[in-house]
């Protein structure tokens, strides 16, 4: 790879032998580069083909050098951890979590997620160990303190990269599936749901982890939740469990599967923030 300019310490744009520009990821890679010099492929941990319809290059040019560096680690441990895959999109998208992370710590800006965490905790418990893994790993090589809330954010990152291990004809029955529900709950709660928020990521989150093992016909264990949670859960929200009612009638309607209780406490949660906020 020919180098001709550095972004920061981390990031580069290079050119192969064909001519072909890339965006190249690696510790130290742009550091005292002059155009015309030789990047070892051996320093290269990621690369993205530089081109103008890629509007993820515009997202990995303008994030830090530290943020990449930290990104960088924390996929390699991801990957050992969980067995899963980083895609170029799914690197993207961490490494802007990332670097947003470390703005707002040095801003001091606090996103409150403690009403998820019991949650996820009980539905993610590897993703959430290697949250915290990842979380003690930015607080060491940045030598900062984040809020546990980080292990929520960092744990649907990670559980969403996970996705990725379901065949064809599996996305296309959880695409129809989750469009379905979707469809519900804003014909249902007469909203136009807002698919650029946390609240919504979180959700289709959950429903697409749902719907896998469904799908797949995945052994699925009660979580153990108290029925005296649920009921309470009912009785505050009853628009709401109007709503997960029609949900559960319509997967019970195309795959056989019967929501459990606690299937549905955990789709209230969801469809109120969802329709709330």
């Amino acid at each position: 790879m020919i180098f001709e300019k550095s972004y920061n310490n981390s990031a580069a744009l290079v050119k192969d032998e064909a001519g072909v520009e890339w965006i190249v990821i690696g510790k130290g890679i742009g550091f005292g580069k002059k155009a015309g010099d030789i990047i070892e492929e051996s320093k290269i941990e990621r690369r993205f083909k530089n081109t103008d319809q890629d509007t993820t290059l515009k997202t990995v040019t303008s994030l830090s050098s530290l943020a990449l560096s930290l990104t960088n680690k924390m996929v390699e441990l991801s990957q050992i951890k969980l067995g899963i895959k980083f895609d170029n999109y799914a690197y993207t998208s961490l490494a802007d979590h990332v670097d947003f992370m470390l703005t707002r710590n040095k801003e001091n800006l606090i996103l409150d997620n403690q009403m998820m965490q019991w949650e996820v905790v009980k539905l993610y418990p590897k993703e959430v160990v290697v949250a915290r893994e990842l979380v003690a790993m930015v607080e060491k090589e940045a030598k900062v303190t984040l809020p546990e809330s980080e292990v929520v954010f960092l744990t649907y990152h990670l559980v969403n990269v996970g996705f990725d291990k379901e065949t064809v004809q599996e996305t296309m029955e959880l695409s129809k599936l989750l469009d379905g529900i979707l469809r519900i709950v804003s014909l249902e709660t007469g909203k136009s749901l807002d698919r650029t928020s946390f609240n919504y990521s979180r959700f289709v989150t959950h429903l697409r982890a749902l719907l896998i093992q469904i799908i797949k016909k995945q052994e699925r264990k009660n979580d153990g939740l108290d029925p005296v949670f649920g009921q309470l859960m009912k009785q505050k929200y009853p628009e709401t469990s109007k709503v997960v009612e029609k949900i559960a009638y319509f997967i019970k309607e195309k795959t056989g599967y019967q929501l459990s209780e606690d299937d549905e406490v955990y789709l209230i949660l969801h469809v109120w923030r969802v329709s709330n906020r």
